[in-house]
């Protein structure tokens, strides 16, 4: 499990103090975003008013940003997976950011990420087949403006 000592909060960039519990919670949640509060008390030992309220908190604290399905891409269709390293032309660009969120709204991307490094952008990409992620790469990738080049990698197994 993660040690979360302080956390800052992005609206108010104030140190937030989580307990031991707080971090119980959010690993059972990560583990099951549909557990219940009961299911939660039950588990970690606790009184359902507490978990309900320490939720609540955390919640409104942000520190729980949202709940989301993590759907199986294979079974949706979606056999192969690649991370896809950019390097941005800064000659061409307004912003870095600009680009990773140009990028992110590729009906393939699933996430992309500023990143350290020789490269500038890291994104990873789902799609049906070999020749799909081609069509999202070469054809919808590069023209977006300010990408230089990408060197890709294909997931051969994905661990869960």
């Amino acid at each position: 499990m993660i040690e979360i000592a302080n956390i800052y909060n992005k609206i108010g960039k104030y140190p937030i103090y989580m307990d031991r519990t707080d971090e119980e919670i959010i690993a059972e949640l990560r583990a099951d975003g549909k557990a219940t509060v009961k299911e939660i008390a039950r588990k970690l030992g606790l009184p359902m008013s507490t978990v309900h309220h320490r939720i609540m908190k955390l919640e409104k604290e942000k520190t729980i940003k949202r709940y989301e399905a993590v759907p199986d891409y294979k079974k949706m269709g979606f056999g192969v997976s690649a991370f896809v390293f950019v390097t941005v032309d800064y000659d061409k660009i307004k912003s870095q950011e600009d680009v990773a969120k140009e990028i992110g709204k590729l009906e393939n991307v699933d996430g992309a990420y500023i990143v350290t490094g020789e490269t500038d952008i890291l994104i990873k990409v789902r799609a049906r087949d070999v020749e799909e992620l081609n069509e999202v790469i070469v054809r919808k990738l590069r023209a977006i403006n300010g990408v230089d080049k990408t060197r890709t990698s294909v997931v051969l197994k994905e661990i869960d």
